[in-house]
């Protein structure tokens, strides 16, 4: 019979202990003062090391009860010098994330899972540091932007998990949201940061490889309505003849678009939309005082170029 001495002695260590320090806080015993505890503490989150190096910096597990009761000495410490704050409770997690840490850097490949669990323990330990002296709205963002950077090194780690890259940059642009409300004001511009932010994995698309011609649409649509948010958010639309001026540039922007498909991509339908969406930008400047008569004229444009068109074909 194999007997695991470590395990067994590990266990029998921690099992003493926490009997000792049941029967302390119980009352029956007052042997310890918390200088003794966190010596004792300190002791076992020592040998706890100790095991870890002594297996050839492998068995990561003992890094466990060497995070844990380094923590708990540093807390009783910390307590003892009369800090009060919430940051007293930060070095039990920052204890905890060193074995998930030392998981990952032993076997990236295996251990990818162990960077979930490590970024979670991260939040708590930045959490329980910072709450005392920054705003909710900062937890909320450092929060989402942790859980993003975690499924980034996810996918870093394995370039195939493509689904962990889309995770990343979803928490990452929500972590703007809370950031942004810390400033008051900035807060209502997230709709536009979230349609620039939405733009932009198109535009990566589009500019990767000529085949992805059809990802230029979204992103220059995006980006025309983002700015348009902006400007609105800003206070510069702030009449009814701006609405005219409004809608010129946003058909310029839809045209500029269609003019790239039309003109980079030799796609012969985008020209029609092009010159559509050209003469829309025009006469919403030119209509930009009575803006109601602009789409019903818009309308018979179209059907006047769409009639030409099928009849010069048919007599052709």
């Amino acid at each position: 019979m194999n007997i695991n001495k470590s395990g067994l002695f590990w266990g029998a260590l921690l099992i003493g202990a926490g009997l000792l320090a049941l029967a302390e806080q119980m009352g029956y015993t007052n042997m310890f003062s918390p200088q003794m505890w966190m010596i004792v503490f300190a002791g076992i989150g020592l040998l706890g090391f100790v095991s870890y190096a002594l297996s050839g910096w492998k068995q990561w597990g003992w890094l466990f009860p060497a995070g844990i009761f380094a923590g708990l000495a540093i807390i009783i410490a910390l307590t003892e010098a009369n800090i009060s704050s919430a940051a007293v409770g930060s070095p039990l997690f920052f204890g905890l994330l060193i074995p998930f840490a030392a998981a990952y850097l032993t076997d990236r490949s295996r251990n990818w899972w162990a960077l979930i669990p490590g970024g979670v323990m991260l939040f708590v330990a930045l959490t329980t540091l910072l709450v005392d002296t920054v705003g909710g709205e900062w937890v909320g963002a450092m929060f989402l932007l942790l859980i993003g950077l975690t499924f980034l090194f996810v996918y870093l780690n394995n370039r195939a998990r493509t689904w962990a890259l889309i995770v990343a940059y979803v928490f990452g642009v929500l972590s703007i949201a809370p950031m942004l409300a810390a400033f008051d004001e900035m807060a209502a511009y997230f709709g536009a940061v979230f349609l620039f932010a939405i733009a932009l994995p198109f535009f990566i698309l589009y500019f990767r490889s000529m085949d992805n011609w059809w990802a230029i649409i979204p992103a220059g649509a995006l980006s025309v309505v983002g700015a348009i948010a902006a400007v609105a958010i800003a206070g510069l639309i702030n009449n009814a003849t701006s609405g005219g001026y409004v809608n010129a540039f946003m058909m310029s922007g839809l045209a500029a678009t269609f003019a790239v498909v039309w003109l980079r991509h030799a796609k012969p339908w985008a020209k029609i939309v092009t010159i559509v969406l050209a003469a829309l930008a025009v006469g919403s400047v030119f209509f930009a005082t009575n803006s109601q008569i602009l789409w019903p004229v818009a309308i018979i444009l179209v059907g006047a170029y769409l009639l030409f068109t099928a009849l010069r074909t048919r007599t052709a």
